[in-house]
Parts: structure tokens; sequence; C-alpha cells
């Protein structure tokens, strides 16, 4: 004989859904009346509220916290600068003079560089001279006209020696007639000198000893004027 094995079905837990065993679903009837139910779901809402009004409230707070730091940082700047800005103020007061004496000394260069501005070197131009002067001949005398900067430049009795400020007009004496003519071109080419002229030639007789005395006179441009103390664009 086949012995027949009895299968019994797992019971079914609460709530299962017996539609997928074949089986209709348990009706489900909500017998609350609906005041409950509107209650219940008013209550819902007001948490809902409750809660987004406390977050907004928490934002608020923080948003004023933050304001407070903020305008604290920006008092504590504002006292830093203008500490600042007093010790600034004290530290100039110091130096209020310095502007007057920059001024005073710019006064002072300006009034140098003018009073300076027509300043020659001569001992430079007599050691030209005396360089192109002929052996044997002594200068005896010298004269100078030039300009000052409170005389104006002295037109030349040449009309033809253009851009004449001033001459030298000298005297030399020797014991031989000397060469006038390579004399004159000596003096030309000394830089800032030109149109150099004989005027007059005498001859003294001094107990028996004789001599020439020569006149020359040279024009001078205004490339003898030194310029050490012109202003330039850092004493400006």
């Amino acid at each position: 004989m086949t012995a027949v094995r009895e299968m019994t079905p797992p019971p079914l837990e609460a709530g299962a859904d017996l539609a997928g065993l074949g089986a209709f679903p348990w009706p489900q009837v909500n017998l609350l009346p609906p005041e409950i139910r509107s209650r219940r779901t008013l209550g819902r809402v007001k948490l809902r509220l409750g809660l987004a009004l406390l977050l907004v409230v928490l934002l608020a707070v923080l948003a004023f916290v933050a304001a407070m730091f903020d305008e604290r940082n920006a008092q504590e700047e504002l006292e830093t600068q203008q500490l600042e800005v007093q010790r600034l103020t004290e530290e100039q007061a110091q130096y209020a003079e310095v502007p007057l004496i920059k001024g005073q000394i710019a006064q002072a260069q300006a009034a140098r560089a003018y009073g300076m501005s027509t300043e020659v070197i001569w001992l430079e131009l007599l050691r030209a001279i005396q360089a192109v002067t002929p052996t044997g001949v002594s200068i005896e005398s010298l004269t100078i006209t030039a300009p000052s900067p409170l005389l104006a430049s002295v037109a030349p009795t040449d009309p033809l020696a253009t851009g004449s400020i001033g001459s030298i007009t000298f005297v030399g004496s020797s014991a031989t007639l000397p060469d006038v003519a390579a004399w004159l071109d000596g003096l030309d080419s000394v830089p800032g000198f030109s149109n150099a002229a004989f005027s007059t030639a005498e001859i003294s007789d001094d107990e028996g000893a004789v001599s020439y005395e020569t006149t020359s006179t040279v024009q001078v441009d205004e490339s003898i004027f030194s310029h050490r103390f012109d202003l330039k664009e850092s004493d400006s």
C-alpha cells in the first residue's frame, strides 16, 4: 500500500494578499467619522507648518547673529582705520616744514641757475688763447665784453659776426712782429671763438729796446657758458 502524506498549507499572515492565491481580497471599510479623519489631516498639516515656521525662525536667528558679527567686525575695522589715520596725521605734522624747506631750496636753485646762467670758465679760455699765441708774444692786457643775467648780449660791430654774444680784446707784446694771420687762424680754431680780427700794431722804443704791440679782437658765442648750475629734471 502506498502511504498518502497529507500536506497542510502554511498559515496565512495577517493582512496577506489572498488575491494572488486565487481568493478575493478582504473588503476594507473605514468606520471613522469624517470629523476625526479631517482632524488627523489637520494635525499633520499643523505639524508641517510648525516645523516650517521653526526652520524659518532658526534661519532668521542665524542671519541676525551673522549680521551682528559682521557689524562688530566692521566697527573694529573702522576703529583700526581711524587709529591709522590719526597716526599718519600725527606723523605728517612732524614733517609739516618739509614742503616749505623744499620750496626754499627750489627758489635758491632757481636763483643760482639764473645768476650763473652766463658763467664762463675764463681760466680755460685764457689757456686756450695762450696755447695759440705765437712764441715770443706775451699778453699785456685783456678786455672781455660779455652779457650777464642783468645785461643783454652786446651786438657785434662786425655785421658778419652772427651768433656772437660778446668779444675778447687783448693786447700782445713781442720783440718781433708776429705772424698775425697764423695767430688769427689759431684763435678761430678755439671752440666758442670766431671772426678773430687784427686791429692795430704799434712799435715802441724803450731806450733802444724795440717792441711791437698788437691789438686783436675775437667774437665769442654761447658755447663758452659753462651751464654748471642749470636746473635739471631731478631738481624740478
